[in-house]
C-alpha cells in the first residue's frame, strides 16, 4: 500500500505529502487530519496495481466536505468507483476543488472516511456497507 496526496493551504500553496509505503493507521489518521481544515487530494493505493479489482480509495476534501471514491479495475478492462451514500447531506451539488457533485455523495464526518482507509488498509478493500452512512451521520 502506499498513501500519498497534496492540500492546499489558506494561501492557495499547494504541499506534496510525504509518500508512506505500507503505512501505519497512525500514519493514515495523521495525514487525514490535516483534511479536517484543509482541501486536498489523500489516497492509499495497492502498489503494485492490480489488472483487476480494487486499487485505491482516495479523499477529496474541501471546506469540511469530504468524498470517498473507491476505484476498481473490472474483469473486461473497464474503471469503476463508488462513492460514499450519504442520505442525510441534501439535494442538489457541492463544488469540491473545482468540480460539482452530487451532496449525497459527501459527508462532513471525517470518522467513516478515516474507518474507511483503516479497512482499506487492512484488507485492500472496503466493504458496500462501509459506504453507506447512517441517518443522522456526515449530514451538513
Amino acid at each position: 500500500m502506499k498513501l500519498a496526496g497534496f492540500y492546499v493551504s489558506s494561501d492557495s500553496a499547494r504541499t506534496q505529502l510525504p509518500v508512506r509505503n505500507d503505512p501505519s493507521n497512525e500514519e493514515i489518521d495523521a495525514a487525514l487530519q490535516l483534511f479536517s481544515a484543509m482541501s486536498g487530494i489523500v489516497s492509499l493505493s495497492e502498489d503494485p496495481v492490480p489488472e483487476v479489482g480494487v486499487y485505491e480509495l482516495a479523499l477529496y476534501a474541501d471546506s469540511g466536505n469530504f468524498m470517498l471514491m473507491l476505484s476498481r479495475y473490472t474483469d473486461d478492462g473497464d474503471h469503476e468507483v463508488d462513492t460514499i451514500t450519504n442520505p442525510t447531506a441534501g439535494e442538489g451539488e457541492i463544488e469540491i476543488l473545482g468540480d460539482l457533485y452530487q451532496r449525497c455523495m459527501t459527508t462532513r464526518d471525517i470518522e467513516p472516511v478515516r474507518r474507511c482507509f483503516h479497512e482499506f488498509a487492512s484488507t485492500g478493500n472496503v466493504q458496500s456497507a462501509s459506504l453507506k452512512l447512517h441517518e443522522g451521520a456526515g449530514s451538513p
